[in-house]
């Protein structure tokens, strides 16, 4: 009995035989009730168990979302690198394509040579880039805009463009020379200036390592540096970009 002090429990049946022998068979069947449900047992062992699990599982849940959520950041970056850039060289073989050579958007008037110099078919439409000879380029009384060649993928392309020029065009060296820093000008002058800067780091260390072959180093010193460094470059299977990278990061 839970209370047997209440007064109920002073009446003369609780202490019959009958009665005795009611409350034995009573709480022996309660003990066994208790001792053989495993139910009861195992729902109680199981409830923390379970609350731990589902804390866990919340826990994976949750940094799994932040690390795509990272994920998909980081993968939106990467392509809209990539498209930049392959729109970049798109735009710049389309240019070259169309005028079939690279071009100059002259600004006021052009000196009488400079009419009278051969120009590519992209130059008969009106304010179409007009492609300068060398020879002109000097008596140009305004200042031209030079676009440099997105589509050269190898250093003797590179070095050939630098120091002598690309189909009767005029180098780099020949335009810092006649403009400085000048020709590098326009609405696209900050790619223009970027790609210029990104190119002169592969020739500075061209001219380095010519240097350390031979001083003063000549035309043969140049080539054999430039030949090397394009097979080393091939072995690599390393694009122009990744050269110059690998460059500036040294």
């Amino acid at each position: 009995m839970e209370f047997p002090g209440h007064p109920i429990f002073q009446d003369p049946v609780f202490e019959t035989p009958e009665y005795k022998e009611f409350e034995l068979r009573l709480r022996g069947a309660l003990a066994a009730a208790v001792e053989q449900d495993p139910h009861t047992i195992a729902i109680q062992k199981a409830i923390p168990a379970v609350s731990d699990r589902l804390r866990t599982m919340t826990g994976i849940i949750q940094n799994g979302q932040a690390t795509h959520a990272q994920a998909l950041c980081s993968l939106e970056d990467l392509l809209t690198t990539r498209i930049e850039q392959k729109i970049e060289r798109i735009a710049g073989a389309l240019t070259e394509f169309i005028g079939g050579s690279f071009h100059f958007v002259p600004r006021g008037q052009l000196s009488p040579a400079l009419l009278a110099a051969p120009v590519t078919g992209a130059s008969l439409l009106s304010n179409r880039p007009v492609a300068l000879p060398i020879a002109a380029l000097a008596q140009a009384t305004e200042m031209p805009q030079y676009h440099m060649s997105r589509t050269v993928q190898t250093i003797p392309e590179l070095w050939q463009e630098w120091t002598v020029g690309l189909q009767g065009q005029p180098s780099i060296e020949r335009l810092d020379e006649l403009y400085g820093s000048s020709w590098r000008s326009g609405p696209a002058a900050a790619s223009e200036r970027q790609f210029y800067s990104r190119r002169k780091t592969l020739i500075a260390e061209i001219r380095r390592l010519a240097v350390a072959l031979k001083a003063p180093p000549d035309e043969e010193a140049y080539n054999t540096v430039v030949r090397q460094l394009e097979d080393e470059r091939r072995r690599a299977r390393a694009s122009l970009s990744k050269v110059i990278d690998t460059l500036k990061k040294a």
